[in-house]
């Protein structure tokens, strides 16, 4: 498959998704959540603080959720995406078909995991391409924060061997790769939940998890990385009208404009909040009865 993908061009509209086999057909799905005046979306991270706040008010009309990894075991998403191996992802959210999923294409014919009675894993019978509701994207290992909204490649950071535009090497993250997929869908406004950026050995997910404190030294490097390259993607957000509003309670990360969740619920809700009325949609301008004549005394 990757051969195949490499041989085509460019797409002149950017971005291009993929379906599964057989038969791996290319869409388009840019601006497919667009709409007048802007759509906004709540972007869930896996930090502790995604627990904090009243996650039932996503339950809200008009709301879209996108979360990475394993925060889908907290809150079902809309939209779910990841960058890493697919067995170290809950096989439930795999399996289910309410959840549209964007995956690398090297990941098309990885192999689930699927968890034993004894917390231990063991490989699943089926594959990421039989999953239902999977669209695959090209993955770059080259981050430029001038041209990151643009291009038909999805750039999860840099390598490790080569420097990015900033001069950064490695540190590559899911983060990058949803505000790529969330811009690209067509939404104006990402708001971040669950966006933490600090981790130690007393709050580390949202979600039961195990870390050695290397790698929890590890997440707060890439923290600092990411920190970097937002601010440099700043001017480059606003060129293309992409607000990212920071609603995490506590977060360490300040380059991007705060606000309550509570609010940006409120905004995000306010188009299709308002009260519903279902007379008079299927015989519109019903006439009304005139009242009967008082009769002849």
């Amino acid at each position: 498959m990757q051969a195949g993908l490499k041989a085509r061009k460019p797409a002149r509209d950017g971005l291009r998704l993929y379906t599964a086999p057989p038969m791996f057909e290319s869409v388009s799905l840019g601006g497919f959540y667009r709409g007048t005046g802007g759509r906004s979306a709540f972007l869930m991270l896996s930090g502790p603080s995604l627990k904090q706040v009243d996650l039932s008010l996503l339950d809200a009309r008009g709301i879209v959720t996108m979360a990475v990894n394993n925060a889908w075991s907290v809150r079902r998403p809309t939209l779910w995406t990841c960058v890493d191996d697919p067995g170290r992802f809950i096989d439930v959210g795999w399996k289910d078909p309410g959840i549209l999923k964007f995956v690398p294409t090297c990941m098309w014919d990885k192999r689930l995991k699927v968890m034993n009675p004894d917390g231990t894993l063991r490989n699943s019978a089926f594959k990421v391409h039989q999953m239902p509701g999977v669209l695959f994207f090209r993955r770059s290992d080259h981050f430029d924060h001038e041209r990151f909204l643009t291009g038909d490649t999805v750039s999860w950071g840099n390598d490790a061997k080569n420097p990015d535009s900033l001069g950064i090497t490695g540190k590559r993250s899911v983060m990058l790769v949803a505000l790529r997929l969330l811009h690209h869908l067509g939404f104006s406004t990402v708001y971040l939940l669950g966006c933490d950026f600090k981790m130690d050995a007393e709050r580390k997910y949202a979600f039961d998890e195990h870390r050695a404190q290397n790698a929890i030294r590890h997440n707060n490097v890439l923290y600092d990385s990411l920190s970097r390259r937002f601010e440099a993607l700043r001017p480059h957000f606003e060129k293309h009208r992409f607000r990212v509003v920071n609603c995490s309670p506590g977060s360490a990360l300040e380059v991007f404009e705060k606000m309550a969740f509570e609010d940006a619920v409120k905004a995000a809700a306010s188009e299709c909040g308002k009260p519903i009325r279902t007379d008079g949609w299927y015989e519109p301008n019903p006439k009304t009865s005139a009242p009967p004549q008082e009769a002849a005394r």
